[in-house]
């Protein structure tokens, strides 16, 4: 392809009108914000989530506000593996006429991490290029985190596009996200979509059927990923394990990983299990939530559990699983807490420190929240939560700890207030 192929706005002025059309997600005001700065951004998530789209709303936005056509140059790396410094070349010869340097200009590299050694060709464009303003996205984060942090250090600072969260499908559809005192009206269509939202994490699913959004996030997603994105990226050949594991996490929410129960049950040396599932995590198709130890600073690197990233991949007909899947991709949670016969599902660790037990029913009694209470002595805390399926959003008082019992429609389309 032609770079001009890249960036119709050269000749048109605009964006395609197909793309310019498309709500924009919650990241891109503080992207918007950012395209001043001398920082290089960098857009990592899952294949999918909507970062081309992204780039592409940015370019807009630049056009909208007077920036010359021409200073916008998007190039995908994902479709063409040229090198670098022929795409810049090429650039400052057919389109700006100049050198980039001699110009405030724009640009936007699209799955950075398949260009070979790709960070250390950006860090002596920017080092060179004090006026440029280089916005990239990626799908690997090893690749993109781990060797920028070596390579940009104070350079690159870092934007995680995760699945649609359940208000930005809200929005997506086009409803209304209701405000904290009008949730009762809303309540019964809230659950309605949020049954649909289970199976369409995704931008493009919207307004799919759910077999044509199920097929679409196995074919275009999660396959894409082990048999291209994974083998291509990290170099491997078996990707028959990767399959492997993957649909064990896929079809086991929530499950906790035995690493050498797996590595004897597949036939793996422990280090190829290991391994494999950083792939997966690194390729955020699943995510790793690790046990808190005693002193609730550090976990454990034992007994993590293992969820798809969104409930979307999710090949299970559990419903708890489900739920459970559900509530950690809204809260990104990274910690649970497990001590003897007690255990929280999740547990939140901000600017403090909060307990969340996920629970598939609506009538919720003291003895589903023993391990809650357990988890507010042991870490002298006096607030809990408790997700429910269903019912009256309520409190309960025992043992000195208030705990909020909340329907988990009403928790994910307000949580993040």
């Amino acid at each position: 392809m032609e770079i001009i192929d890249f960036n119709p706005w050269w000749e048109t002025g605009a964006i395609d009108r197909d793309t310019a059309s498309m709500k924009r997600r919650d990241l891109f005001p503080t992207l918007k914000e950012s395209l001043e700065a001398r920082f290089i951004e960098i857009i990592i998530g899952l294949r999918r989530v909507g970062k081309t789209v992204l780039m592409h709303q940015l370019i807009a936005y630049l056009l909208n506000n007077g920036i010359d056509a021409k200073r916008i140059f998007y190039y995908s790396f994902d479709i063409e593996r040229k090198d670098l410094n022929k795409v810049i070349t090429e650039y400052e010869a057919k389109i700006l006429h100049d050198k980039i340097k001699e110009k405030h200009v724009f640009l936007f590299f699209d799955e950075i991490h398949k260009l070979e050694d790709w960070e250390n060709k950006v860090k002596v464009l920017y080092d060179l290029n004090p006026g440029v303003k280089l916005i990239l996205s990626g799908s690997a984060s090893l690749n993109l985190m781990t060797r920028s942090r070596e390579s940009l250090a104070g350079r690159a600072r870092f934007h995680y596009l995760s699945p649609l969260s359940f208000k930005e499908f809200i929005a997506f559809r086009g409803d209304k996200i209701p405000e904290r005192a009008e949730f009762e009206i809303y309540k019964r269509k809230l659950e309605i979509m949020l049954a649909e939202f289970m199976y369409k994490g995704f931008p493009e699913t919207i307004d799919m059927e759910e077999h044509k959004a199920r097929e679409y996030v196995r074919e275009l997603i999660a396959e894409r990923i082990i048999y291209r994105d994974i083998p291509e990226t990290f170099r491997i050949d078996d990707f028959e394990i990767i399959r492997i594991l993957a649909d064990y996490i896929f079809k086991n929410p929530g499950i906790i990983l035995n690493i050498e129960s797996l590595s004897r049950d597949l036939g793996r040396h422990k280090k190829t299990i290991r391994n494999a599932l950083n792939y997966l995590e690194l390729s955020f198709l699943i995510k790793r939530v690790s046990n808190l130890r005693g002193s609730f600073l550090s976990t454990s690197r034992k007994n993590r559990k293992a969820y798809p990233l969104h409930p979307a991949l999710s090949l299970s007909k559990d419903e708890d699983m489900n739920l459970e899947c559900l509530v950690r991709s809204e809260t990104n949670a990274e910690c649970y807490w497990r001590k003897q016969n007690h255990e929280v599902d999740f547990v939140l660790k901000n600017e403090k420190v909060i307990p969340i037990e996920v629970k598939n029913k609506e009538r919720i009694n003291k003895r589903d929240l023993k391990g809650l209470l357990k988890f507010c002595s042991i870490a002298e805390i006096h607030e809990g939560f408790v997700v429910s399926r269903g019912g009256d959003e309520r409190s309960i008082e025992a043992d000195g700890v208030r705990i909020k019992i909340v329907p988990v429609s009403r928790f994910l389309s307000l949580q993040r207030e």
